[in-house]
């Protein structure tokens, strides 16, 4: 049986504990999707945690067998909340129950809700070359780019390379902090690094949805609520050259920072770079994390070059969902019985849909 759960962590919780198993030479659970620490693009303040402790904009849903959990999955909602990213898909370690039954069933439940909330599209994030992909490629998803994830440590960098930009002046006179009026440039600059093929796949049209999922908010935000983030720009005149993001790690969570740098102004990368770990170091030394897509090649070249090293790599899938027509007045018909279908990109035909 699959049912939804409140939002308490769940997932999070048996992710610690199988790391903890694995760390053992044991498996606890096979997990398909996690979300690491860094990829909580939004999440809310410390303050807001302690006060409501469930996110709104998450839904689990756990898959179990006479009170014993067999399984669960977890999607977040993107900030328009029409589309979702799956953040945690994941088998308990059963004898008598086979995981790929248990994933396959909830990756189909979790499509059907999504048609019923009017979600339209469903993002998720693998390893690659994992044997699951073919069960996300029978249920309609569509691979349309890869991400790298680069790590800079200063605890195992050479002491040359251990903090270059503490002494190295950085000359960016185009540097402007992040201002409300640069959600359209931010949105113009995704254009132009994208492929046409990636912006197809993740339909982006929206320049406030695409600020908020990636600078966090439209406006600069007071300390208290910007929870150790900043973002600031290379204004060159006539558009933007560069965008950049820094988030201060805490606790456990290292540091991240995010860019985007316009490929006629591909000499900004490397200085904005070393601009932003100067100021995440400064406050407190630690790992940073880089999430990049492999066609940014002038911030992959940039990273290189700072000391950075490749430490995964994920495929990125979509899946566009066709919405159920439950009112003939909706969908007027010439007959009662129609079949829906939805291709998808030239790679995946999904899956069709008798509907009475």
């Amino acid at each position: 049986m699959i049912r939804p759960v409140l939002y308490v962590d769940l997932p999070g919780i048996i992710y610690a504990l199988d790391r903890r198993a694995r760390s053992r030479q044991r498996d606890f659970a096979n997990f398909v999707c996690w979300l690491e620490p860094v990829e909580s693009y939004l999440p809310p303040p410390p303050i807001l945690r302690n006060i409501l402790p469930f996110n709104p904009g998450t839904r689990t849903w756990i898959c179990e067998d006479h009170w014993r959990l067999l399984g669960f999955a977890q999607v977040r909602e993107r900030p328009r909340r029409i589309a979702w990213d799956l953040s945690y898909l994941a088998s308990v370690t059963q004898p008598q129950v086979a995981s790929d039954e248990v994933l396959t069933a909830l990756l189909e439940y979790l499509l059907e809700m999504a048609a019923v909330h009017g979600v339209l599209r469903v993002f998720a994030k693998i390893e690659d070359e994992i044997p699951e992909l073919d069960m996300f490629q029978r249920a309609g998803f569509q691979r349309y780019a890869r991400e790298f994830t680069y790590v800079f440590d200063p605890g195992e960098a050479n002491t040359q390379q251990a903090n270059p930009w503490q002494s190295a002046e950085v000359s960016l006179p185009s540097l402007r902090r992040w201002e409300r009026h640069h959600v359209w440039g931010l949105h113009q600059l995704y254009h132009t690094v994208t492929p046409q093929r990636v912006q197809m796949a993740e339909l982006l049209e929206n320049s406030e949805e695409f600020a908020r999922l990636h600078a966090g908010s439209l406006r600069p935000l007071p300390s208290i609520f910007a929870r150790g983030s900043e973002n600031y720009v290379c204004d060159v005149g006539v558009r933007l050259g560069a965008w950049l993001r820094i988030c201060r790690g805490h606790g456990s969570v290292p540091h991240r920072l995010s860019l985007f740098v316009h490929p006629e102004h591909s000499d900004l990368a490397e200085p904005l770079l070393r601009f932003g770990m100067k100021r995440l170091l400064e406050a407190d030394v630690r790992r940073t994390y880089c999430l990049v897509r492999e066609y940014d090649s002038c911030v992959i070249t940039a990273l290189r070059n700072s000391g950075f090293e490749q430490a995964a790599t994920k495929v990125l899938l979509v899946r566009h969902v066709a919405l159920l027509a439950t009112r003939q007045s909706t969908v007027p018909l010439l007959e009662q019985r129609a079949a829906y279908g939805l291709k998808g990109l030239g790679t995946v035909n999904s899956r069709q849909k008798i509907m009475r």
